[in-house]
């Protein structure tokens, strides 16, 4: 009896996943925990094996194609067997239910809020208006409830079905203006200036990242406020900790592992930084879920580092070096990827200054690190080149007062100054 091969639930917030391309075709024979397939979700891409030895019958969907989990994605046995019930039935006239997203207490995915600038009427997609559009229950249902007009929405979706993501990264201009007021609509360049071009398809999690940041610009009122601090105590701690015969589990920890353990121990002393906004209602937790950008060949990935302000040195570091190394080598696993409360994005050591860190909502906070340049200071009448790092904090000014930020960039910067003291503690 034919075996079929499920597209795998890879996370408790991934819903569907892309397939970027069968490392087996139609005919090939295969062995059970041999590659199949490689999928990407929303933050990672990883292979799909093969649960059983035989011959790959058919694969149900093609490369590019995203595919809902849980569902049939091929089908593996001895040739000539009958393969027809197992086909799934992902089509335009019968789509799938979405699955609803396992009740966490994790920090999920905030809701659009529209703009102040005029009231938006609720319009309501018909129930026939949902079976022309394909559009899923979980997409109309927040289609609803902010007034998103679906007809413009292209969907992205099985079949051109238009899933939750697509409503969520409709542009401003799906909404529809109250009665008497004219939408302002920029003119928008159709046409390429001449010269030889390499087409690069905006697609996977490329496509992905560029509908979360343009959505984290239009949803959230973000403010960046620009500091320093004193980074003599960091320079010269880490050279002692590097030298030390006795402190040798501590010898490759880095800056950066001294910025994530400051920030963990800052943010209870101010919870309002560590917070997310959803539907309205800002959340302030007490544990720090430190989320830290890491650099990869594919994209930028922000795993997080669970209860971190319960972590000491050593294991802020360690646990930070093994999430990175799972980015590289494309081995983290989607629920490394979410629950973040606060995120730390580090360009010092690309020679950058100060920059503005782009929010990651729900987030309310997220701080961007700069090198470490020598800056005049006056000490004692004289003035001093001391060596200071750069700080730039970014909050959303829906739920983070300017004053609020600056205490905590100064709370920051005094411990940051004398991090030796602090690891003591």
């Amino acid at each position: 009896m034919a075996t079929v091969v499920v597209m795998p639930k890879l996370g408790q917030s991934v819903e569907t996943c892309i397939i970027i391309g069968w490392i087996k075709q139609k005919g090939d024979s295969i062995t059970a925990g041999e590659p199949l397939c490689e999928v990407e979700t929303d933050k990672s891409a990883l292979e799909v094996e093969s649960p059983a030895s035989g011959t790959l019958l058919d694969v149900f969907f093609d490369e590019g194609e995203e595919v809902p989990v849980q569902v049939n994605i091929a089908a593996i046995g001895e040739p000539g067997e009958d393969i027809t019930s197992l086909k799934p039935n992902v089509s335009a006239e019968s789509p799938p239910e979405d699955k609803s997203s396992a009740t966490t207490d994790e920090p999920v995915q905030a809701v659009p809020t529209q703009p102040a600038a005029f009231e938006v009427p609720r319009k309501r997609p018909s129930k026939s208006d949902r079976i022309k559009r394909r559009i899923s229950p979980r997409a109309a249902s927040l289609a609803e409830e902010l007034g998103i007009d679906i007809s413009g929405i292209r969907g992205t979706g099985p079949g051109g079905r238009i899933i939750e993501r697509d409503v969520r990264a409709a542009p401003p201009t799906s909404v529809q203006p109250a009665a008497g007021q004219t939408r302002m609509t920029p003119p928008i360049q159709t046409e390429l200036p001449p010269g030889e071009t390499q087409s690069v398809p905006l697609q996977g999690t490329r496509k992905i990242i560029a509908e979360r940041m343009l959505y984290s610009i239009q949803s959230t009122a973000q403010l960046t406020l620009n500091a320093s601090a004193d980074a003599r105590a960091l320079l010269s701690f880490r050279q002692r900790l590097k030298s030390s015969t006795e402190a040798f589990d501590l010898q490759n920890v880095t800056i950066n592992d001294f910025i994530l353990f400051a920030v963990s121990r800052t943010l209870p002393d101010h919870p309002e930084l560590n917070a997310v906004l959803v539907k309205e209602a800002i959340s302030q937790y007490e544990s720090v879920h430190l989320g830290f950008a890491v650099d990869t060949p594919r994209c930028l990935m922000v795993p997080v580092i669970r209860d971190a302000n319960t972590l000491n040195l050593k294991a802020i570091s360690r646990e930070a070096k093994r999430l990175t190394a799972a980015c590289l080598e494309g081995d983290v696993s989607p629920d490394e990827l979410t629950g973040g409360t606060f995120t730390v994005t580090n360009l010092g050591n690309m020679g950058i200054e100060s920059f503005t860190p782009i929010l990651n909502p729900p987030q309310v906070g997220i701080l961007g690190v700069g090198n470490v340049n020598l800056k005049p200071v006056e000490v004692d009448g004289e003035v001093r080149h001391i060596p200071h790092i750069g700080l730039s904090l970014t909050i959303d000014h829906q739920t983070v007062d300017g004053a609020a930020a600056a205490r905590f960039l100064g709370t920051l910067s005094g411990r940051l100054t004398a991090i030796d003291l602090l690891v003591a503690m």
